[in-house]
């Protein structure tokens, strides 16, 4: 089934970029922003997979829950350590993401 959310792994990563390359925000203060975008675009794809009667509800909440505790383990990891390790994940997930889509296409 595609993804009618227009969304795909890795689109936190993607959303992070954008608010520091377009916006000029921090690392931290784009972490925030990505997670209010990212939760905003999984209630739109939630509602369209609705609409179209397809939801998993047992999966979605399953992620949903994961997703929550990843964001809260993530946040608490940047107050406490900061941009020095952020930055670098972020740049290593994104060029692994990038590669893996590369791979697929060929």
């Amino acid at each position: 089934m595609t993804d009618l959310s227009g969304r795909g792994p890795g689109a936190g990563s993607f959303y992070m970029i954008g608010f520091v390359l377009l916006a000029g925000y921090g690392v931290l203060k784009a972490t925030a922003h990505t997670k209010l975008v990212n939760f905003a675009s999984n209630l739109g794809g939630l509602v369209v997979f609705a609409v179209a009667g397809a939801p998993w509800w047992i999966m979605g909440l399953a992620m949903g829950a994961a997703q929550i505790a990843g964001a809260h383990l993530g946040a608490k990891l940047a107050m406490r350590i900061g941009s020095k390790v952020i930055k670098p994940l972020l740049v290593i997930t994104s060029t692994v993401l990038a590669l893996r889509l590369i791979w697929q296409m060929l």
